[in-house]
């Protein structure tokens, strides 16, 4: 039976542009919610359903484009922090306004928990996919009264299980386009870690371990400030020679670096929902050595395309030695092994079809 094709309000935010260039990203972001909602918004235009992605005036689309501003909020000066806080509820009450007409059959959200206090007020069901760990703070807070308002994709089942009753939907992992990808089976060069320059992704852990070695480490990411306490613990590293920042590149340049490298370093410190990075390395043929923490085991084959390594050592500190005995052995992942797993679990099509699935079960529940 062909499914008919729907009428899908993609609601984002409008403080980066979608898709994000390395001018549109703030310091200490990596713009990987953005590049999910570009991925997302394409293909099902693709599919020919009549998308309209809510977003920054300057944002690049062949969905049909509403915004409420020339520019993303974060490049305007005369926005500050609380306006932009401000422009993000115009446009979404722009969105529900536009869906209490009539005009959407369901409502995509990118906001978390934003929409979740909107959607209760109109009949157009509102489906929120999850790209924040769910037991910070405010967010645990705030889920505690719209645990049913909206419908909750997670990106992972970790994600899932840091708060229990939420009115969920299936898991859906991200997935990217892979005709843009062309992998590199040949012998890396160095090593990467690539993200935010912050505590959370364990930069300094990866650092120190390369220290180890007789290895070299590319740094590509944006920090929130060169000012920043952790900051100060990197920089001193830095020497252009062992330790290398290249700071925040393009997706095609990253992608060629990728292709370069012998692994990606992920020694994350905190319960990353899913990490975008590590399925990009591996569709390069680039194998990821990262902390069992997170979505991490939901994404790595473990021995298979790369190693998962427990975070903490036997004096309860990061696991250094782990992550160097794993370097040791990284020429015996099969970098086509690599790429196999992405195509057969994180493309952009596979993303899609789980939400196309979604959609078409929730609307054919509100119809029985």
């Amino acid at each position: 039976m062909v499914k008919r094709k729907l009428r899908i309000a993609m609601l984002a935010s409008n403080y980066i542009r979608i898709p994000p260039s390395p001018k549109h990203v703030s310091q200490g972001s990596a713009g990987a919610i953005e590049f999910i909602v570009s991925e997302i918004t394409e293909e099902l235009v693709r599919r020919e359903h009549q998308v309209t992605l809510f977003a920054s005036g300057n944002s690049q689309t062949k969905a049909k484009l509403f915004s409420i501003y020339k520019k993303d909020s974060r490049s305007e000066e005369k926005i500050g922090r609380f306006r932009r806080r401000c422009f993000e509820h115009l446009l979404i009450s722009q969105a529900y306004q536009l869906a209490q007409e009539g005009k959407f059959d369901i409502i995509h959200s990118h906001f978390d928990i934003r929409t979740c206090g909107y959607a209760p007020f109109i009949k157009t069901p509102t489906v929120s996919t999850l790209h924040s760990p769910l037991d910070s703070f405010p967010i645990k807070n705030i889920l505690k009264f719209y645990k049913n308002t909206q419908y909750y994709t997670p990106i992972s089942n970790a994600q899932k299980k840091k708060f229990k009753g939420l009115n969920y939907t299936t898991t859906i992992y991200h997935g990217i386009n892979l005709k843009e990808i062309k992998p590199s089976f040949r012998k890396g060069k160095y090593f990467i870690v690539s993200g935010r320059m912050a505590e959370s992704k364990g930069v300094l852990s990866a650092i120190k371990t390369i220290m180890e070695t007789d290895e070299k480490l590319l740094l590509i990411g944006k920090a929130r400030s060169n000012l920043t306490e952790y900051w100060r613990k990197i920089e001193p590293y830095i020497d252009d020679k062992k330790i290398i920042h290249l700071g925040f590149i393009s997706r095609k340049k990253l992608l060629s670096y990728f292709k370069d490298a012998k692994a990606l370093l992920f020694p994350i410190q905190w319960e990353e929902p899913f990490g975008l990075v590590m399925i990009e390395a591996m569709a390069c043929g680039t194998p990821v050595i990262a902390f069992k923490r997170g979505s991490v085991p939901e994404v790595i084959k473990h021995n298979k395309t790369g190693f998962i390594v427990p975070p903490l050592n036997k004096n309860k500190k990061p696991n250094i030695e782990g992550l160097v005995e794993a370097i040791k052995k990284i020429d015996q992942i099969d970098r086509r092994e690599c790429r196999r797993h992405v195509e057969k679990n994180f493309t952009v099509e596979k993303m899609v079809d789980n939400y196309e699935k979604v959609y078409y079960k929730i609307l054919d529940n509100l119809n029985k």
